[in-house]
């Protein structure tokens, strides 16, 4: 009979620390939970865990800096989470793909440049990060990224841009102020993203290539309005408790958009937008440089029409040339003809 609940005492360690607990969890026969677990204390005990598992939950942890390499006794590992306790910092495991992180007070997130990595799901929430991971773009396999209720107050969109299988982005419940590119940025797998309670007042998307959005949530927030067509294939939009521009929620209305807003907008904000982006640079000098192209097509068939012209206007003068010397000839002999 298989024991549910199998509780492990392991020895307390040689500072006195209280001894972590090892138990199966209940909902999961390939998961094991470990309360109280402290490293690198037990690290010495770390052999009493079982180490067949796939998933491994640690509740109220102390952790400073948490190795890349902390599951390698753990073969079978593809999951690690750590709920409550203190994660200072956390470098990611190359094999893993879940990560999650909450209520650790997590600080840092440490991602290799050199390494590969299998990671499909990453959650840190209500920690203590500021900003997003650096190198988060190694992140190749990322389907989904939730930072929500951190203390992030600015996010470079072009810093995402290699995560080419993202689906799904929470970044809500921060205090992000900006959000900005230094070039294009590009989520061509994102369906879903989460913005909502934080303190935008600009919301600059036309640098965004993101062609399968469908779903934006921005509720409460502090915006008038952002240009919408930047998103062809966004379904629904959550916007409430915003100030937005009374005018730009009534260019919405014959959109197939759902626009989601239980307040009413602002008639106080005033002032002009625009539902397109004007051309970036780079379209800019396609454009001109399609116009240029153009100009050259018809610069030469002119040319050629010109050849042809000329080529057709010596045909005629040849013709009327010959004409002309043959009623010179035909009068000539004529001549000859009268006594």
């Amino acid at each position: 009979m298989q024991v549910i609940l199998a509780i492990l005492i392991v020895m307390i360690s040689l500072n006195g620390l209280k001894p972590f607990t090892v138990s199966n969890d209940p909902n999961w026969e390939n998961s094991i939970n470990i309360h109280d677990f402290n490293w690198p204390a037990d690290a010495a005990s770390m052999g009493y865990i079982p180490e067949h598992k796939t998933s491994f939950n640690f509740f109220n942890s102390i952790v400073d800096i948490l190795p890349y390499n902390f599951t390698e006794p753990f073969e079978k590992c593809e999951r690690i989470g750590f709920e409550n306790g203190l994660v200072k910092s956390i470098h990611i495991n190359p094999k893993l793909y879940l990560i999650n992180l909450y209520k650790t007070s997590t600080e840092n997130v440490i991602i290799k440049p050199d390494m590969f990595y299998k990671l499909g799901i990453f959650r840190c929430i209500k920690t203590k990060l500021t900003k997003i991971p650096e190198n988060l773009d190694r992140l190749k396999h990322l389907k989904v990224l939730n930072l929500e209720d951190n203390l992030i107050e600015t996010v470079q969109m072009d810093q995402l841009n290699g995560l080419d299988n993202l689906e799904k982005l929470f970044l809500s419940s921060n205090k992000i102020k900006h959000i900005y590119c230094d070039g294009p940025a590009s989520l061509p797998s994102l369906t879903e993203m989460d913005l909502d309670k934080n303190r935008l007042q600009h919301f600059d998307v036309c640098n965004w290539n993101m062609p399968s959005l469908s779903h934006l949530n921005l509720q409460v927030n502090n915006l008038t309005h952002f240009a919408i067509h930047q998103f062809p294939t966004l379904q629904a939009l959550r916007i409430y408790e915003n100030p937005v521009n009374c005018a730009w929620t009534d260019s919405l209305k014959n959109t197939s958009i759902r626009l989601y807003s239980r307040t009413s907008c602002d008639e106080k904000s005033v002032g002009a937008f625009e539902l397109d982006c004007p051309p970036t640079n780079h379209q800019l000098k396609q454009q001109i440089s399609s116009v240029s192209d153009r100009m050259q097509k018809i610069e030469d068939l002119l040319q050629n029409l010109i050849a042809k012209i000329i080529e057709q206007q010596n045909v005629s003068n040849d013709i009327i040339e010959a004409m002309y010397r043959i009623e010179i000839e035909r009068a000539s002999n004529h001549r000859k003809k009268i006594p």
